[in-house]
């Protein structure tokens, strides 16, 4: 008997083919970026109804006044407390309240000096010479200062007080 011999044909490999699906998924992925693009920037204006309308515009930042500084007139001349000592300074204030701190300032100069006085004279001489006994003292004198500021016309706003002269005998 004669053995049947079959005959198959192979095909022969396909070249390119990695490199063919390669190159269509990056195509893809490139004509999917385009589009999302293109729909971002159109779809707004040509299907007004899927999209809610623009947000408020955001506040503007508060003005903020520059800083301002006020000299009060004259030195404040005051006996430590429990001593024989006395303390002599200058002070100016500073504010970022404007034009409005400004003139509450110079409206109740009278008040304020009487307050700083009242402060000065509260303070004794080892509240001075401990470290940092100035910084304290001017904290102190502007809390007393926003306080009449505030009584006597509903206003505050003194950053800091600052000593323009400063003198302990």
């Amino acid at each position: 008997m004669a053995d049947a011999i079959t005959v198959t044909e192979e095909t022969p490999p396909r070249k390119g083919g990695k490199l063919k699906s390669l190159l269509l998924g990056l195509g893809l992925l490139l004509a999917g970026a385009g589009l999302g693009t293109v729909g971002t920037l159109f779809a707004p204006k040509l299907l007004p109804g899927l999209f809610p309308p623009e947000q408020a515009p955001k506040p503007p930042k508060p003005q903020v006044a520059p800083l301002t500084y006020v000299e009060l007139p004259g030195s404040l001349t005051a006996n430590l407390r429990d001593s024989d000592r006395y303390i002599q300074v200058r002070i100016a204030l500073s504010t970022h309240g404007g034009t409005t701190v400004a003139e509450a300032v110079d409206r109740h100069k009278l008040a304020i000096t009487a307050a700083a006085l009242g402060v000065l004279t509260d303070t004794t001489e080892a509240d001075l010479s401990a470290p940092g006994g100035r910084d304290r003292l001017a904290t102190r004198m502007r809390i007393a200062i926003n306080d009449v500021l505030q009584r006597k016309s509903g206003v505050t706003g003194i950053d800091d007080v600052l000593f323009t002269s400063f003198v302990v005998q």
